[in-house]
């Protein structure tokens, strides 16, 4: 039984053996083999064409993935894209079937040359947005970067028909130390790349176009190449519409329609007087809903005795005018503390001295009775204080609750009167005018 061990484990040995020395086991490094031979020479420095007079190309293209914002105020666009670069260098060829059949490897995007390529109206702080990340090399030496980015850039806003306006916003790009003599870019499509687009909720996009072009000045033989992208957009109008724009109108179009009537008619100015009625309706109700607000916000604690003046017109006669009760004005407190006198107390103490005569007829009983006197007086001192008390309180809140039915009173009052107002102001400033309801005088004739 214990003979056995050895064989079995000399037959798990060798078929892991077999296992990892397979040729698929391999691959990873027949790839770290690729890369020693790419990079055991390579200098991400130098620019990699075989004589240094050759051009390297450079294909551009652009993906748009949204327009994030667009401040107005300081002229700045904000938007999400990815580029899409493409370029041959001389040192990063191989045989695949040298490699296990390897047709494409990624590097870190440090690792070799590209193009110094950066946003010329950038308006941050670092100037480079675009994320680092790796290349993907293949065997015929072709090299392709999509770096993602946020990119902010600045833009010329004009808002003079907002919010109805059109926006073009550019966006450039180009080499910052290669002329066109080294690195050349080469735009294969005008249009931009929108398959991935999400629309924006304030702008419609319109389109985005690219052009390139190849400047050359006077410090320099070879000309400067750059591509510059032209965001056009539309601003989405339909919140500022129903905002800003419709309550506008509505209000024009009062002294708009004033036009319409015929100018032999004398009553072009009906409309007007009709705004400045709508106009003095709504200045009296902001001044009635004030008063009507410092009437209901009076506590017990800041209220102050109703004038004569405003209890006779907001307590008595207005509420008959418009039928109204005093809440709870049938309940027994409310009688009670429409009855109640400040000298009820006192009557109680004027009973005080009759029992003290009726005292002094006891002979004996008089040290008894005077004590209990006493004990009375002092009992009744404190009871005719609690009891001003109770009642200056009760009469705090009376005051209170007569405030707050009064602001009641003032906005039903102002409920009718601003309907009457409404109704009368329409039909004589403009139901009365001629040739609306009544007919033209010349009619008549």
């Amino acid at each position: 039984m214990f003979g056995r061990k050895p064989i079995v484990t000399m037959a798990t040995v060798i078929v892991a053996a077999l296992v990892i020395g397979s040729p698929g086991c391999w691959a990873s490094d027949a790839e770290k083999a690729l890369m020693g031979k790419l990079l055991k020479r390579y200098d991400n420095m130098v620019r990699p064409a075989s004589h240094y007079r050759d051009v390297i190309n450079v294909t551009f293209s652009l993906t748009l993935q949204q327009i994030v914002d667009l401040d107005e105020k300081n002229q700045l666009l904000t938007t999400s894209m990815y580029m899409g670069w493409a370029w041959n260098d001389t040192y990063m060829k191989w045989n695949p079937d040298d490699y296990d059949g390897i047709t494409d490897i990624r590097l870190p995007a440090k690792k070799l040359w590209k193009p110094d390529i950066l946003v010329y109206n950038s308006a941050v702080d670092t100037f480079d947005q675009m994320l680092k990340t790796n290349l993907i090399v293949y065997s015929s030496g072709r090299v392709e970067w999509l770096p993602p980015g946020l990119f902010k850039t600045t833009c010329d806003v004009d808002i003079r028909y907002f919010p109805f306006d059109e926006q073009k916003c550019n966006i450039k790009f180009g080499t910052w130390t290669y002329h066109g003599g080294l690195v050349d870019l080469v735009l294969p499509g005008e249009d931009a790349v929108l398959d991935d687009y999400t629309p924006s909720g304030e702008w419609d996009l319109l389109s985005m176009t690219g052009k390139r072009t190849s400047v050359t000045y006077e410090c320099c033989d070879h000309p400067f190449v750059d591509v510059t992208y032209t965001i056009h957009m539309r601003r989405r109008t339909l919140f500022y519409g129903f905002n800003l724009i419709l309550p506008c109108v509505l209000v024009c179009s009062l002294t708009i329609l004033v036009f319409l009537l015929p100018a032999d008619s004398g009553e072009r100015i009906t409309l007007g007087k009709y705004f400045a009625c709508s106009i003095v309706m709504v200045t009296s109700s902001v001044i009635a809903t004030v008063i009507s607000l410092n009437f209901h916000h009076t506590t017990s604690a800041t209220t102050n005795e109703m004038p004569y003046l405003i209890r006779l017109i907001f307590l008595e006669f207005l509420p008959k005018l418009l039928r109204m009760k005093r809440p709870g004005e049938n309940s027994f407190r409310r009688m009670f503390l429409d009855a109640t006198e400040p000298d009820a107390a006192k009557h109680a103490t004027e009973q005080y001295p009759l029992v003290k005569v009726e005292g002094q007829q006891g002979g004996q009983e008089m040290t008894q009775l005077n004590e209990a006197n006493s004990e009375m007086k002092g009992i009744l001192e404190e009871l005719t204080f609690i009891t001003d008390r109770m009642h200056n309180d009760d009469e705090d809140e009376k005051s209170a609750l007569e405030w707050r039915f009064a602001a009641t009173v003032l906005d039903r009052f102002c409920v009718w009167f601003f309907i009457i107002y409404f109704v009368i102001s329409t039909i004589f400033t403009i139901g009365l005018a001629p040739g609306i309801l009544l007919p033209y005088h010349s009619d008549l004739d």
